[in-house]
């Protein structure tokens, strides 16, 4: 089971999470996913990882409730646990060195852009980033 330690709404009807998920926070890179099951009967879904944090042993999802699954999430609370949690999974993004880079996302599909965006600038590229909304 994995703690949910934050939900915080950014707009209706879209909910970022912060879950504890140590060894996936540990092996976590940008462009990889989860996939999570709210309970034992509940369908598994897939979620890109918005951000991780190897220190504090979390990871951020940010999601859209769109059908069941994503409206009963949405509902649950910091303190509430998510039955299953798996990955990271998945390739991660491949990375350049030294150069400039564009990184281009609209509504809900911004929030995995971060990580992508902040491994780039670590490794001396110049991040243009477009985000439509």
């Amino acid at each position: 089971m994995s703690l949910i330690l934050g939900n915080k709404v950014l707009a209706p009807s879209i909910h970022e999470f912060v879950v504890e998920a140590l060894e996936i926070a540990r092996k976590a890179e940008p462009g990889q996913f989860v996939v999570l099951r709210i309970n034992e009967k509940g369908e598994r879904i897939p979620l890109t990882i918005a951000d991780y944090d190897r220190r504090g042993g979390t990871v951020t999802i940010v999601f859209q409730e769109v059908g069941k699954t994503t409206g009963q999430l949405g509902r649950l609370k910091a303190g509430d646990k998510i039955t299953n949690l798996i990955g990271p999974l998945g390739k991660p993004s491949p990375l350049i060195e030294g150069g400039t880079v564009v990184c281009i996302g609209g509504g809900i599909g911004i929030a995995p852009i971060y990580p992508i965006a902040a491994a780039l600038k670590d490794r001396g590229n110049r991040v243009i980033a477009i985000s439509g909304a």
